[in-house]
């Protein structure tokens, strides 16, 4: 999937190279004025940060990506659902619908496949009490696809494919598939692909009960055929807001959830803040891996990023194997020359995996974010890594990964994208924290020297009057490892603090100053 010069040079150089690459841009200093609280460095690199690139890294957001409702009968449910745990639902009175504007958004530039097979596609339905007989659209539930040349463009196929839903008995008594073979299979022309396609769940002015829809589907007409048909985006219902997923054959809407090798959905059951998260699981045995991705998100080249999520899990059935082999999750950042996919064109140009194991695709684990825990369950713990992006990179996305031979349920929160870069920082809207190249000479902070260090360094600052000094050191998740100096009465002057770091792992760390209630930080880079 990477590009394997990018991949082998992330995985040969490792966290700290990464770090030492980045380390130009990170010369910014931090001015926080006296409202902010002692924790405020924790709130600035947690989830809902007003730095933090995604939008929707808690899992808060009750609403279906990437599909947009009209009408007051529409809503994301938990009622029914064939994939667990969610469908689109539609009832109530008057027209409602949902809509998925663009149904070919990251994995492929268009439909059909590699050799322009005919192709079958539907979804998954549940009528309960519906309107049985009816004579109008107006009366009818239906499931609509429509194919475009072009976002916008021209209409393939001169119309809408319209499937009607089945309302000949006002129950369907479970999920039935609905497949456009019902009007014959759809050939798309050979000579110009569908780079857009829109889908569209939608209730009848007129049209009485309750439908739900979910597990839309692609398929070769016939299986005798080479070529592939195509992929769908998000082809289920249960990622939140700027989140899909993917397991392998999600988009053929087969025999799920029976044959679905993996359960991925957002859960009320466990949250470390708020009241959900992300909820993974295998299906029996696992023998496949399942992303849940971010949507992409702006990058700078060259400007380092960091990458942070919360994650616990339970019921591992061989801990001692935990980050061995496949017997681990993770995250993977990959790289992408576009932020749209797509008609745009898939646009990745390299990556990296990061692993909670001491060993995985070659690299060393003092290169890696710190080891998951070797147990049968879990607390929540916190993961972070600094990378910087690919040349030529605009955008990033953030996979998280349940890989081959995990097994139990994690469940994961508090995702964070966080530009580290010089400018990253300025104006976060929270009270008056603000960034600034230059201090009043009244009141100064220096950056550390030698800066690299390992594993001494030299802190030093200016103080025009005297003053209630604190020094504390906080590493790369808010989190405060030491304190230098606690509340001491100081005079005016410079001051000179050593900061033996002996006991530290390498990285990227923060030393703040509190001057009276006045404060300071500034980065510094330990390599060991």
């Amino acid at each position: 999937m990477f590009e394997e010069a990018t991949m082998k040079h992330l995985l040969q150089h490792g966290f700290n190279r990464l770090v030492r690459i980045a380390l130009p841009v990170l010369g910014s200093v931090l001015l926080i004025g006296p409202a902010v609280a002692q924790n405020k460095l924790a709130d600035v690199l947690s989830a809902n940060s007003a730095i933090n690139l995604l939008s929707n890294g808690g899992f808060e957001v009750q609403s279906p990506a990437y599909w947009e409702a009209t009408g007051s009968g529409a809503e994301w449910s938990s009622e029914q659902s064939r994939t667990p745990t969610y469908s689109l639902k539609l009832s109530g009175t008057g027209a409602a619908s949902w809509a998925q504007s663009e149904a070919v958004r990251a994995w492929v530039e268009g439909l059909p496949g590699f050799l322009n097979p005919e192709i079958v596609v539907g979804g998954w339905v549940y009528t309960d009490g519906v309107n049985t007989s009816p004579a109008t659209d107006d009366d009818k539930f239906q499931l609509v696809f429509e194919f475009f040349d072009a976002p916008g463009g021209t209409d393939l196929l001169g119309g809408p494919v319209v499937l009607d839903l089945p309302q000949d008995a006002a129950s369907s008594g479970g999920w039935v598939e609905l497949s456009s073979l019902s009007l014959g299979a759809i050939a798309l022309p050979s000579e110009k692909a569908a780079t857009s396609v829109r889908i569209t769940f939608r209730k009848g002015a007129n049209a009485t009960g309750t439908a739900y829809f979910e597990d839309i589907f692609i398929r070769k007409a016939d299986d005798t055929v080479d070529g592939w048909a195509g992929d769908w985006f998000n082809a289920n219902m249960d990622s939140g807001d700027d989140w899909y997923y993917w397991w392998n054959g999600m988009a053929s809407g087969g025999d799920f959830p029976a044959a679905q090798p993996h359960f991925q959905y957002v859960s009320n059951a466990d949250a470390h803040t708020g009241n959900y998260s992300l909820r993974i699981e295998t299906n029996g045995a696992n023998q496949d891996e399942t992303p849940a991705i971010s949507a992409r998100v702006p990058v700078t080249a060259g400007e380092p990023v960091l990458f942070s999520f919360w994650v616990k899990h339970e019921g591992n059935s061989d801990p001692t194997t935990i980050g061995t082999g496949q017997n681990n999750i993770g995250m993977t950042a990959l790289w992408y020359e576009n932020l749209e996919g797509g008609a745009a064109g898939w646009g990745e140009i390299g990556g990296v995996d990061v692993t909670l194991t001491g060993e995985f695709n070659g690299a060393p684990a003092e290169q890696l974010i710190p080891l998951y825990v070797q147990e049968t369950s879990s607390g929540w713990k916190q993961y972070a890594v600094v990378a910087y992006p690919k040349e030529g990179a605009v955008g990033v996305e953030m996979r998280l990964r349940y890989y081959h031979a995990f097994d139990g349920i994690t469940y994961w929160d508090d995702i964070s994208i966080i530009p580290l870069g010089s400018s990253a920082l300025v104006a976060t809207g929270i009270e008056d924290e603000y960034i600034a190249d230059e201090l009043p000479s009244s009141f100064e902070l220096h950056q550390n020297y030698p800066n690299p260090f390992n594993p001494v360094t030299l802190i030093t600052f200016d103080m025009a009057e005297q003053g209630k000094v604190t020094l504390s050191v906080y590493n790369m998740l808010g989190q405060r490892v030491t304190t230098l100096v606690n509340s001491v009465r100081m005079l005016a002057g410079r001051h000179t603090v050593t900061f033996d770091a002996s006991s530290l792992s390498s990285g990227v760390y923060l030393y703040v100053l509190d001057v009276s209630g006045q404060m300071l930080a500034r980065r510094m880079v330990l390599l060991k």
